[in-house]
């Protein structure tokens, strides 16, 4: 997939736009954050099929093990999986965090993924595969 010409403005405001959004399942987790990043990074929607089919951890669980995982969700949307240290910004990573795996994006030195309060930012070093966007 083309990064479009002004992809570094369109990634900065978004995550201007989500800095203080709270996790919500369906509307704002980890898988649609991804999503949307590519999305205003590309214009391309991967989760558009999903959006609106869930709306709690239940539903979200269903739907991940229905499309074989987040390393098989990545994969089908943006391809193989490249290592952690090579991806760089805007690019989608695998982090284990908290004892659960997730999907973030990566930004330099850290990884932003939703989080309770908002944006949190992960340490790179926890990233487990990426994947070009």
């Amino acid at each position: 997939q083309m990064r479009l010409q002004d992809w570094t403005m369109r990634y900065a405001k978004l995550c201007a736009e989500r800095r203080d959004t709270p996790f919500a399942w369906g509307s704002h987790d980890c898988c649609l954050w991804a999503a949307d990043v590519v999305q205003a990074i590309t214009g391309q929607d991967f989760a558009a099929p999903h959006r609106g089919t869930y709306d709690d951890a239940t539903g979200a669980a269903r739907l991940i093990k229905r499309l074989g995982g987040l390393r098989e969700i990545a994969c089908a949307a943006l391809g193989d999986a490249i290592g952690p240290r090579l991806a760089s910004v805007g690019d989608v990573v695998l982090i284990s965090h908290g004892g659960r795996e997730l999907l973030a994006v990566c930004n330099g030195m850290e990884a932003f993924a939703p989080g309770p309060d908002g944006l949190v930012a992960v340490g790179m070093d926890a990233a487990l595969a990426a994947w070009r966007v």
